[in-house]
């Protein structure tokens, strides 16, 4: 019984804390490879607006990131932290949501960034967000 609840917490606690994301169809969504890529080759057509609380933040980011700390992007408190970003982007950069796993606060701030002008075609969020960055292949463009 005691290994049967171990299973189970261990479980619990994959799917909470750093789980795959499922995707959903509304979103469009960008690989880790295919950031680190315009990073690297063009890194003036790309926004990295993180959402990570600060600590987080602190610990990782992608090198350029904004941080916000805005997460989990649900007060107008934490959407005003997004919007005073939004002048400084420019029509033809891509804008990337980075959000601890890419679910649901991710959800909110593309919601947010989309009602606020920025073009879907444009709009991005990272694929399972910073947790499941592939540091073991692309920690040139991270920044901690």
């Amino acid at each position: 019984m005691k290994g049967i609840l171990i299973s189970l917490l261990a479980v619990l606690v994959f799917v909470g804390c750093g789980g795959k994301v499922d995707k959903k169809s509304q979103y469009n969504y960008i690989s880790a490879d295919e950031t680190a890529k315009i990073m690297m080759e063009n890194p003036d057509k790309i926004v990295l607006i993180d959402i990570q609380e600060k600590d987080d933040f602190e610990e990782e980011h992608l090198k350029g990131a904004i941080g916000t700390y805005a997460y989990p992007v649900k007060t107008e408190e934490e959407k005003a932290r997004i919007a005073k970003h939004i002048q400084d982007i420019k029509p033809d950069q891509k804008v990337v949501v980075v959000c601890p796993r890419g679910g649901g606060g991710a959800d909110r701030a593309y919601d947010f960034l989309l009602q606020s002008g920025i073009k879907k075609e444009n709009l991005f969020t990272l694929t399972d967000g910073q947790y499941g960055w592939p540091r073991d292949r692309l920690s040139d463009v991270l920044d901690n």
